[in-house]
């Protein structure tokens, strides 16, 4: 479970996906508050009290806030409007207004005027699930028919973090769409509800809270010289805390992703990370530094294919265990003459 705040980068994206894009005062890309006031004079047309009640309260401020508030104020954003959550405009509509206003479908399909799903995913660049850090959720633009020149445009699951079956109100608000791969999205979070007061297992952390992506760490099992060299493979992973204050949720979104049981299913992949850390020493990473006159990240990521930093681990799959266990290695070799 990694962070995906980025300190003053993200609050840009959700300023350009809130109001668009222009070059000398021409809009390149409509942003989404003006594509859902469309939307709105679309859906609310109809002479119902509640309907036309419903249009007068999503005003343009209150559509920008809707889409940009804080992960924290989400729900409070959908009590002010729970009342409509039933409310359609016709009697015979099989979505219901909301659903129709903020439409996630209808965002996901690519238009080349309007700001749109396979936008965010290549501005956010979370190229790897943040839940599971396992795998990518990448995005690129393939070319799949030549003679039309028609293009497909690929890019990840936005989980809901409250989900929009439950809050579609929220559907479309930049907080509440979180990129992932379709495992965490599907299979382990799926419409289950964070904010679900019955259910406290589902109470896990939000990927845009500001913490630190060294709240726990990948510990292994036992620390024997003979397993570390590859005579015996009976590693087991564990997890330490470091955290205390969000070491209830985190414990819990831990469990709740499963990430301990899929995690110890790449044993080899650990005993690689041992090996290599092993045989390639300090002093042969300092020689290849100081001849190729390249930093340690650089290196570092050479040998592992991972980032080291703390901010660009959702970069690459599983960068976060291989830094653990790295850095356990490291703290090993400190404390035996053995390991060098």
């Amino acid at each position: 479970m990694l962070s995906i705040y980025q300190k003053g980068i993200v609050e840009e994206i959700c300023k350009s996906y809130c109001e668009g894009i222009q070059v000398n005062g021409k809009i390149i890309l409509k942003g989404m508050v003006q594509w859902i006031e469309e939307r709105i004079n679309k859906y609310c047309s109809s002479e119902k009290e509640a309907v036309k009640e419903l249009k007068s309260k999503l005003t343009t401020v209150k559509v920008k806030e809707i889409l940009e508030t804080q992960p924290d104020k989400l729900i409070d954003i959908w009590n002010e409007f729970k009342i409509y959550e039933n409310l359609k405009k016709d009697d015979d509509d099989s979505n219901t207004i909301l659903e129709n206003i903020f439409h996630y479908e209808t965002f996901r399909s690519y238009r080349s005027t309007i700001i749109n799903g396979y936008w965010l995913a290549q501005e956010l660049g979370v190229d790897c699930c943040p839940y599971c850090n396992r795998n990518y959720t990448m995005s690129h633009k393939h070319n799949y028919d030549l003679i039309k020149k028609e293009n497909k445009y690929v890019f990840p699951s936005f989980d809901h973090f409250y989900p929009k079956e439950t809050y579609p109100l929220l559907a479309l608000s930049f907080y509440n769409l979180i990129p992932c791969c379709n495992a965490c999205n599907s299979d382990y979070k799926g419409a289950r509800d964070p904010n679900d007061i019955n259910k406290s297992d589902y109470k896990i952390l939000h990927p845009y809270t500001d913490f630190k992506n060294d709240h726990f760490s990948f510990d292994f099992i036992p620390e024997e010289y003979e397993d570390l060299v590859g005579k015996n493979k009976k590693i087991d992973l564990k997890i330490n805390y470091k955290n205390n204050f969000i070491r209830s949720d985190l414990e819990k979104s831990i469990k709740f992703f499963g990430i301990l049981e899929n995690y110890s299913n790449h044993r080899d992949m650990i005993q690689d990370i041992m090996d290599k850390k092993i045989t390639f020493s300090d002093r042969y990473l300092s020689i290849i530094q100081s001849t190729y006159g390249l930093d340690f990240q650089t290196t570092y990521k050479m040998l592992f294919e991972v980032h080291y930093d703390d901010e660009k681990l959702f970069k690459l799959p599983f960068s976060k265990l291989k830094k653990d266990v790295y850095d356990k290695l490291e703290e090993i070799r400190k404390k035996s003459t053995r390991l060098i």
